[in-house]
């Protein structure tokens, strides 16, 4: 299976008997089946730094329970939990498994759907801005860039990357190129609509995919200079860190 989303690392207090560690990452097989796994205690220590988003692994000795919903943004039925019995290994590339599995909405649906919600979404990077550090009105430091996207339908959202998403290459995000951002929570935000990119999420620049193709096509045939209908009011990027 390939890994196509890691957490950061988290603590939480057990108690009386101390407290413990966790990560999750999401599993995509060649079925294009995805599953949620978490790793606790022991199985952080020897699996967090092997566990890379987009490598491919073997796993087994894990075991299966009913998914909570409420925590678990993948819509498999189930989830996986590792512990220190968890056997992991890394292998070799599998080119028959996608490097992200989107179920895409449209933006023009984003506009009437109730809010909050998540969502993945393919569209043209009209506009990016830059890396910007800020401190919180809790006193959090944090590092923010904004996206507006844009696709076929003629609309446009923004669409805020927190963390080591907004700080990678400025060069990355020029060229209009298609991205595919899976798990966007949508809120209100300055009377608008905004997205923020969820933690569990995922960013992918020119996805292998039929959708982004037809966006591309859309864009360089004319769409980059139709009227566009902006969900986002501007410089009302999403409020909340994913």
């Amino acid at each position: 299976a390939r890994v196509t989303s890691k957490s950061t690392l988290r603590t939480f207090n057990k108690g009386p008997n101390g407290g413990g560690k966790v990560f999750h990452v999401h599993l995509l097989d060649v079925y294009g089946g995805e599953i949620r796994a978490s790793f606790f205690n022991e199985a952080v220590d020897k699996h967090f730094d092997l566990l890379q988003l987009g490598n491919c692994y073997t796993l087994s000795r894990g075991s299966v329970k009913i998914a909570d919903q409420r925590y678990n943004p993948c819509s498999h039925r189930y989830e996986l939990v590792f512990d220190k019995m968890a056997q992991i290994e890394e292998v070799d590339d599998d080119e028959h498994i996608e490097a992200v599995k989107l179920s895409l909405t449209d933006l023009r649906s984003i506009q009437t759907r109730q809010l909050p919600f998540t969502a993945d979404i393919c569209g043209v990077l009209s506009n990016a801005g830059p890396c910007i550090a800020f401190t919180s009105k809790e006193g959090r430091e944090l590092v923010k860039r904004e996206l507006t996207v844009v696709d076929d339908t003629a609309t446009s959202i923004t669409v805020t990357l927190w963390g080591d998403r907004a700080k990678q290459e400025d060069k990355l995000f020029e060229g209009n190129p298609v991205v595919g951002l899976k798990g966007v929570m949508v809120k209100e935000w300055n009377s608008g609509r905004s997205g923020s990119l969820s933690e569990s999420g995922a960013l992918v620049f020119s996805p292998k995919i039929a959708d982004a193709e037809r966006v591309q096509r859309w864009w360089a045939d004319g769409g980059k200079t139709q009227s566009i209908t902006a969900l986002s009011v501007v410089g009302g990027g999403a409020g909340g860190a994913g």
